[in-house]
């Protein structure tokens, strides 16, 4: 439970996508970013007690990467966590910090280099490796099923929706608009449902002292590990997480005007705006390829690496919030709505609802 009266604000953030820059190693990737973070912030470490990483071994390449990176994302002489997972998870830990009083500032900073790894060889060692990593299940595999399961029951394909993505996409300044890759497409995926694998970095500063975004709810919830103990179709998940942090918040769907949705595919964005309630079940493509409040940004066409995708969903909220948002700014919003998941294939899902204070 959070302390009474104690409310997190964000005070800088910072995103880069790129890829396979040979000037830079992935710790300088990581320093230039959390410094444009405080930078953002207005430049000091002055009462920056804690730093949340979001990072880990098998993307970055490197045995306890945090040892070699966490120095680079400003932990040295103080307080690191390292969460192994994606970015709005720290983003969450980073939060309970705060409200317990343990900080009064922390860097919170998460990083993916699709070009120094195997994205699907890393993918399939996230199964269990008695039962499904013999098989060589991806989660773009699962990703497949999900989008199986959705067009049996509802029919339609995402054409139209991909298009939206790609060109919202394009008009987005952080989005990765030279190199990366995409992967092998999962029947009945097709390679425009697919993420754009590059390089990613993302970066914030949290704070309790004012600032003009306020966290305004925040939720977190899991689907069992196992496959086939989950209904593909639906995001069980993170219906549980969006319900918790719009009950925070005291909000519904209608009031909130910027969503950005994590997803591996297509897909799996559109499935998440029907478990937020934006959607209704079967409409999720729809509401991508005709409502400009859905992944403004372009979602995963914009770039992807896990796990730094939920904290990058979180930074373009914050800049949708503060008009900062460039070619894909979307007129005034006062409040939205963030969401990250997490390995194996979505099992954990974060919401984050932001508004302007």
């Amino acid at each position: 439970m959070a302390l009474e009266n104690v409310s997190v604000y964000v005070e800088g953030v910072a995103l880069e996508m790129s890829w396979a820059d040979p000037r830079r190693n992935l710790s300088e990737f990581i320093f230039d970013t959390v410094r444009n973070a405080l930078d953002d912030a207005g430049g000091s470490l002055d009462g920056i007690t804690s730093v949340v990483l979001a990072a880990h071994d098998l993307v970055d390449g490197r045995s306890l990467s945090s040892m070699v990176t966490a120095p680079a994302a400003g932990a040295y002489l103080r307080d690191e966590i390292r969460y192994g997972d994606d970015g709005a998870g720290a983003f969450a830990a980073a939060v309970t910090r705060l409200e317990a009083g343990e900080c009064e500032r922390t860097i919170v900073a998460a990083w993916g280099r699709s070009s120094e790894h195997d994205v699907d060889a890393v993918s399939r060692t996230l199964f269990d490796p008695i039962f499904a990593r013999p098989l060589g299940l991806e989660e773009l595999h699962i990703s497949g099923m999900r989008a199986q399961d959705w067009r049996r029951r509802h029919g339609g394909d995402s054409r139209v929706a991909a298009k939206q993505r790609a060109a919202a996409a394009a008009r987005n300044p952080r989005a990765l608009h030279k190199g990366g890759f995409k992967s092998a497409a999962s029947y009945p995926l097709v390679e425009a449902d697919l993420p754009l694998w590059g390089d990613v970095a993302a970066a914030m500063i949290l704070t309790t002292k004012p600032t003009g975004v306020r966290l305004a709810g925040l939720g977190q919830s899991s689907e069992p590990y196992w496959i086939g103990d989950r209904t593909l179709h639906e995001a069980t998940a993170l219906r549980q997480a969006a319900e918790r942090a719009m009950r925070e918040a005291r909000c519904k769907p209608a009031e909130i005007d910027i969503f950005e949705i994590d997803g591996l595919t297509l897909y799996d964005e559109a499935i998440g705006l029907e478990a937020i309630g934006l959607a209704k079940p079967g409409s999720g493509l729809d509401a991508l390829a005709g409502n400009e409040k859905c992944n403004p940004s372009g979602g995963g066409a914009a770039g992807y690496c896990a796990p730094s995708m939920g904290l990058v969903r979180i930074i373009e909220s914050v800049l949708q919030i503060q008009g900062r948002a460039g070619g894909n700014q979307i007129a005034a919003p006062r409040r939205a709505l963030a969401t990250g998941s997490s390995v194996v294939a979505g099992q954990t899902q974060t919401a984050v609802i932001l508004e302007a204070a």
